[in-house]
């Protein structure tokens, strides 16, 4: 017996749809991490932690466009 998948399903098993997902939630991570950034002393220990983590969120976001731009091109084939 074949199961059939509901619409939200599809998209969990959709390549592309997952890659945008992935930027977007990133994108998302890196302003909450502006607004806790906003809020710390410059040059404190939890600032320079903070921005830290910010650069780290900034990588993954440009490895998230660059995996979705891949997927992109390779469903354009």
């Amino acid at each position: 017996m074949t199961a059939m998948l509901s619409r939200s399903d599809e998209y969990l098993h959709d390549p592309l749809f997952q890659a945008v997902l992935q930027v977007a939630e990133a994108e998302e991570r890196r302003e909450q991490q502006m607004r806790i950034l906003s809020g710390l002393a410059q040059g404190s220990p939890a600032r320079v932690y903070a921005e830290h983590v910010l650069s780290e969120i900034d990588r993954t976001i440009v490895l998230s466009r660059m995996h979705q731009e891949l997927i992109e091109s390779l469903l354009a084939e």
